[in-house]
């Protein structure tokens, strides 16, 4: 049976909570993803910071919306440069603190329910509380597509 140690990335890109919301913007274009963990000095994860959060910092007013998949930018450039106008918003105050981390040891299976069951695209791996990567939908895709299945 597949699990998370055999299809990890081992991407430790994070921010803390005093990351300005510019430099994370910045960061998710540059890295190409839609978001990554907040981390404390000891690299434990105390949040997720993602494009939504970052949607919800610049409009407000439109986060009231049935599917949150609607509003999106096909180029994170707008949002950078929309983020400016925001000011020196810090990512604590627009990160989730609810997040869903799963350990190496977890069945590819269980990661594959519990993202689809949270419509999440990426999750934090935690060892010993601190964060050694990530899974990302695209990762079990392709162990999918490589083995048949998860198990």
């Amino acid at each position: 049976m597949k699990k998370v140690k055999d299809f990890i990335t081992r991407d430790l890109t994070s921010v803390t909570e005093d990351t300005p919301l510019k430099e994370v913007a910045e960061l998710l274009s540059l890295r190409g993803v839609n978001g990554i963990p907040v981390v404390n000095m000891k690299n434990e994860v105390t949040g997720w910071i993602s494009e939504r959060d970052l949607i919800t910092s610049i409009f407000p007013e439109k986060v009231k919306f049935e599917n949150p998949d609607v509003i999106g930018f096909s180029n994170l450039s707008q949002v950078v440069k929309k983020l400016t106008q925001v000011g020196h918003a810090m990512v604590k105050d627009y990160m989730s603190k609810t997040f869903y981390p799963v350990k190496e040891d977890t069945p590819a299976a269980d990661v594959a329910e519990l993202m689809l069951h949270n419509n999440l695209k990426r999750v934090p791996v935690l060892r010993n509380n601190r964060l050694v990567g990530v899974v990302d939908r695209a990762s079990l895709s392709a162990i999918i597509l490589e083995e048949g299945s998860l198990d």
